[in-house]
């Protein structure tokens, strides 16, 4: 089966069988003598082992480069028969986190390793009919690559959806009584109208946040510190304060703006409770 420039099959003929009427240089030789003893020994073995190493090693470091880029991931993928799509967040995520970063360039690996030998098996590797942009033929390494690319938008897509189930696990819709209790509002006695408001509005905000955000304050409100979240929810610390930061800083807007009232009692539990990490974080000093 012959390839396309990306590592997808077209037609069908074995390995390297366009390239007999050619010289090959003598690296993608190799390759292609390579491949044909791995159809001999049926991928198991020393031989597999090796190749299977070699390909990981290529690969890993240039996927991580890609994620950082929107233009090479794009380029990258642009074969897929599975389009990619992603959001501005999730795109500032891969920029930012080198965790997921790794985590998706092993996953992608991990997959396109799974499907390599069926690949080959079937005649995908045909280094002179995948020429690279100086014309030279494909090595084995860079075809690997190539179908990396391919799997890619189908290995982000699954960690998307988990990731997503994540923060929906610590997400879920604040009931009314969370966010008095954790203003220090007991309620062993009536509150005020204007406090009872207060919560009933600071808490549809969180629930209309997105889950990502809405696990950030689920948790903050639990009492868990940064970095206690971001472990919980597989984010950086960095991403639980923008989380934070972004939901105060609407909260200060709408008040400036006289859009949201803090009552007195209320306002004096935010200045004790300020107060208080004050005096703790200069403690710990």
């Amino acid at each position: 089966m012959r390839s396309n420039t990306a590592g997808g099959p077209e037609t069908q003929s074995m390995s390297g069988a366009g390239d007999a009427d050619e010289d090959l240089p003598e690296d993608i030789q190799r390759d292609v003598d390579r491949v044909a003893e791995l159809l001999e020994t049926g991928f198991a073995g020393r031989l597999w082992q090796q190749t299977a190493a070699e390909l990981y090693g290529y690969a890993f470091k240039p996927l991580l480069t890609a994620m950082r880029r929107t233009d090479k991931l794009t380029s990258l993928t642009r074969s897929s028969l599975t389009p990619l799509y992603m959001s501005d967040e999730e795109r500032s995520t891969l920029h930012r986190n080198p965790k997921d970063r790794e985590d998706l360039a092993v996953r992608t690996i991990d997959v396109a390793l799974e499907t390599f030998p069926q690949l080959l098996k079937d005649g995908g590797y045909a280094p002179a009919a995948n020429r690279g942009k100086n014309g030279r033929p494909t090595k084995l390494t860079s075809f690997f690559y190539g179908r990396c690319g391919l799997v890619f938008p189908r290995v982000f897509y699954v960690w998307r959806d988990e990731r997503t189930d994540r923060f929906e696990r610590h997400a879920q819709h604040m009931s009314d009584d969370t966010l008095a209790h954790a203003l220090g509002l007991n309620g062993t006695q009536t509150e005020p109208a204007g406090v009872i408001e207060l919560c009933d509005t600071l808490t549809d905000m969180i629930n209309g946040l997105k889950p990502r955000d809405r696990a950030v304050w689920q948790l903050t409100l639990d009492g868990l510190s940064q970095g206690e979240i971001a472990d919980r929810l597989g984010i950086k610390t960095g991403d639980v304060e923008n989380a934070r930061f972004a939901f105060r800083t609407k909260v200060k807007t709408m008040r400036k703006n006289g859009l949201l009232t803090v009552p007195p009692e209320i306002d004096a539990e935010w200045v004790r409770t300020t107060s208080a990490r004050a005096a703790a974080k200069g403690a710990g000093r």
